[in-house]
């Protein structure tokens, strides 16, 4: 090989890449969907020189042997989990089918499913080089080779250098890549992924921030006695601070522990899960214990910034003061003022947000911070609100629950830095609630749509094998078949408009046929022009259409030219349209069948779309595809109905996550908004008893706060409304900058009512407890009560 002659070049190590089945292995009953596409199921086969290959992978043989040196050997290595599920031994000739034809193998030893052995979950085996190119019928061809650099230039400096000169040599025909560039698409895909879930857990810990300063708090007012005899017999304010925070520091290591432990379990869950989004086996091998230590030291310091308050509230506290219970502090200058400060964080998150969608990562992080700033300023206007709040839903208050209703409300406003932060709480839980539901119902009604084209028509047929223009001739002739349209995946290299290659998926139809069975979905095309004059332009040649994330990230309109690598060089071709399309992340352009074969040199297909004649049943033409080209030509036939829910599935899970972050936020929120009116009823238990004693009934104490609660639940669900129809509107339009889709904003009114309704049945259910405990109050402790 001419590569293992570059200087700095230990060893080049080639490999043939092959798609097979066992001939005796029939094709899967269902196509599996996951985050990545369809899996077709199958086997895959590496064709390595073995002299070479364990220079650049290192098998762990369990069983058997290697194989020997000869390139041209009938010989084969499996993956041990694959090979006894498929109940088949050392030494067993093995039929292989691949898209040339079947050949005879023999096992000859068994891998761990770890290394290589994990490619394609496992299915996956290893044949002499020279013996892969034989039965897939490419003599002297090759897919990759892997270079080894010397011991001497392993620095970062020396590779980069290689790379660069080995381009340079090889010309523009081939790509010199880092490894880790291969699993590009999957690596952004989780990085997205995981952007938004680091977002939701931030927010759950800012609301968790609240929870623990309503614990502290109410921890302050029960031992306000205990507190103050201690100043009385020596205890300094300080002292009495750094008490609270010792207490704060413990409980914090002790949560940040058991968080830990939980986020272990969890993270297992989320391996499991994503295994079912990805269909592959995802397993947790270790957790990177900076990680840990990071997670206990963000705990521990969250939970001293909350219990700040209380502490230095509670340092405030004077002996007597302390002893007597007498009277009430004015409001801090945060809650008569604080509003200004809130207006002009609202101002600045809200500049942040709109002025730029932030595509970079950076801009990210600022528009992460700008979304905290946002909730900040809408607690801080929440104190200056309540006033308002109160006097706007005082006729409804009295209607549902009386009199004793419009004391509890007005209670609200008596504890105002408590009842502020506890609807902040119910705020970003509602808030969160509505960003997902509108990034899950967006997504869905854009997906649905393009699903619609892209698995069009009523029957879906694949195959792991090549599927040739006989096939779908004879697919064509079975009774209740109407149309026929061949599909052809490829991945080429294009120009960019800044003379850069990457990476792109070519598709390739035969537009007559694609428009019997289905459409594109057109976002742009020529003005004066209409979407059959586009595809018209497609069938003449030289014309592509590229989705909407290549015409968004490189500025391109019908009418600009593109350059694709085809197998004579460099060549251009016009855009004739726009599309939405969703494969490959977006990277995909679209051409015709003429093109692909007269420059790509491929001539068969990879999916078949089928249209039903009317009056035919689906699953009747199904099965009779299945059972006359089935089996023959190992076809994988899925009705179109069936792939869709998969699809919807598959989002559903997708989001779960997302979900369980806003349930967590919510459960937070109850949990606030309990500890706040448990702290009130204790405050209040005098008051209480006197109300009982003129009359006041168990049941109108009931709903006095009850009424209370329900009040905090508007706010806080009002205004997570707000806050999440705003945020779930920036956060698509960010998530469209950064993946390049465009899609279109939904939110059913019935989501918007939905929030509002789960926030105060969240109240009402939190002020349960504390409302009956108020209701068990007795008349005459509550009465003789300091």
């Amino acid at each position: 090989l001419a590569v293992s002659k570059f200087q700095g070049v230990a060893e080049a190590v080639p490999s043939l890449h092959v798609a097979a089945l066992l001939a005796d292995e029939a094709p899967p009953s269902e196509i599996a969907i996951s985050m990545l596409g369809m899996n077709l199921g199958g086997l895959t086969l590496y064709g390595i020189d073995p002299k070479l290959d364990q220079a650049a992978r290192e098998y762990n043989l369990v069983d058997g042997r290697f194989l020997t040196g000869d390139l041209d050997a009938r010989e084969l290595l499996l993956v041990n989990s694959f090979a006894e599920k498929n109940e088949l031994e050392l030494d067993d000739w093995i039929e292989v089918v691949t898209e040339a034809g079947s050949e005879a193998l023999r096992l000859v030893g068994l891998i761990a499913q770890e290394g290589p052995g994990r490619l394609n979950n496992g299915a996956f085996g290893v044949i002499p080089l020279e013996t892969a190119q034989d039965f897939s019928d490419r003599p002297d061809v090759l897919d990759q080779i892997d270079v080894v650099v010397n011991p001497e230039h392993n620095s970062s400096t020396s590779i980069e250098s290689i790379k660069t000169n080995l381009q340079t040599q090889l010309g523009e025909e081939y790509s010199v890549i880092y490894p880790a560039a291969q699993g590009e698409r999957m690596t952004q895909m989780l990085g997205n992924y995981q952007i938004g879930l680091n977002f939701m857990s931030g927010m759950a810990l800012f609301v968790g921030a609240f929870l623990i300063y309503n614990a502290f708090s109410m921890s302050v007012i029960e031992r306000t006695r205990e507190m103050g005899m201690l100043r009385t017999i020596g205890m300094t304010r300080s002292q009495v601070v750094r008490q609270v925070l010792t207490e704060s520091l413990a409980l914090g290591l002790i949560g940040a522990l058991l968080g830990v432990a939980l986020g272990i379990l969890l993270a297992v869950g989320l391996a499991n899960l994503m295994g079912l989004l990805l269909s592959q086996e995802v397993g947790i091998d270790q957790i990177p214990p900076n990680l840990v230590i990071w997670s206990i030291l963000v705990g521990i310091l969250v939970t001293l910034a909350a219990a700040t308050i209380p502490a230095w509230q509670a340092g405030r506290i004077s002996p007597m003061e302390a002893v007597q219970i007498r009277g009430r502090s004015k409001d801090s200058w945060i809650l008569r003022y604080g509003w200004w400060v809130g207006l002009a964080l609202l101002l600045v998150a809200g500049f942040l947000l709109f002025w730029n969608p932030f595509p970079e990562d950076t801009q990210f992080r600022l528009g992460s911070v700008a979304v905290v700033a946002l909730f900040l300023g809408g607690t801080l206007i929440i104190p200056a609100s309540v006033a308002l709040w109160q006097r706007v839903m005082r006729l409804t208050i009295w209607g549902v629950y009386g009199y004793s209703g419009q004391i509890g409300s007005l209670n609200v406003k008596r504890s105002k830095l408590r009842t502020t932060l506890t609807v902040a709480a119910l705020m970003v839980g509602v808030a969160m609630m509505i960003v997902v539901w509108g990034m899950t119902e967006s997504f869905k009604g854009d997906l649905v749509s393009w699903l619609d084209g892209y698995i069009g028509g009523d029957i879906y047929i694949s195959s792991k094998v090549k599927m040739r223009r006989l096939l779908w001739g004879r697919l064509a002739a079975i009774e209740g078949v109407n149309s026929v349209s061949p599909v052809r995946y490829l991945e080429i290299e294009w120009q960019t408009p800044d003379k850069r290659r990457e990476d792109v998926t070519f598709m390739a139809v035969e537009p007559a046929a694609y428009d019997r069975v289905t459409s594109f979905l057109f976002s742009r095309i020529p003005e004066n022009g209409d979407p059959l004059q586009a595809m018209m332009a497609l069938a003449e040649g030289n014309t592509v259409f590229i989705s909407t994330v290549v015409a968004e990230k490189y500025d391109l309109e019908p009418g600009d030219t593109i350059t694709l690598m085809t197998k004579f060089g460099e060549h251009e071709f016009k855009i004739a349209a726009v599309v939405v399309d969703y494969y490959n992340q977006g990277l995909v352009i679209d051409g015709s069948w003429q093109d692909m074969e007269r420059y790509f040199r491929v001539k068969d297909a990879n999916m078949l779309l089928v249209k039903v004649q009317p009056g035919y049943r689906v699953e009747d033409v199904l099965e009779r595809i299945e059972t006359i080209l089935g089996d023959r030509f190992h076809l994988t036939v899925e009705s179109n109905q069936n792939l869709k829910e998969q699809v919807n599935q598959l989002m559903g899970q997708a989001f779960t996550m997302f979900d369980m972050l806003a349930v967590i936020t919510m459960i937070v929120a109850f949990l606030g908004i309990t500890n706040t009116l448990t702290m009130n009823v204790m405050e209040r238990t005098q008051e209480i008893g006197m109300l009982r004693s003129i009359g006041m009934t168990r049941g109108q104490v009931v709903g006095m706060i009850m009424a209370e609660a329900g009040l905090m639940g508007v706010i806080g669900g009002a205004m997570g409304l707000l806050f999440g129809l705003i945020l779930s509107r920036i956060l698509l339009l960010a998530m469209s900058a950064m993946s390049g889709y465009e899609v279109s904003y939904l939110m059913p009114a019935a989501r918007v009512a939905l929030g509002l309704m789960i926030a105060i049945a969240v109240a009402q259910l939190a002020a349960i407890l504390p409302a009956n405990r108020a209701a068990r109050i007795s008349i005459l402790e509550a009465i003789h009560q300091e």
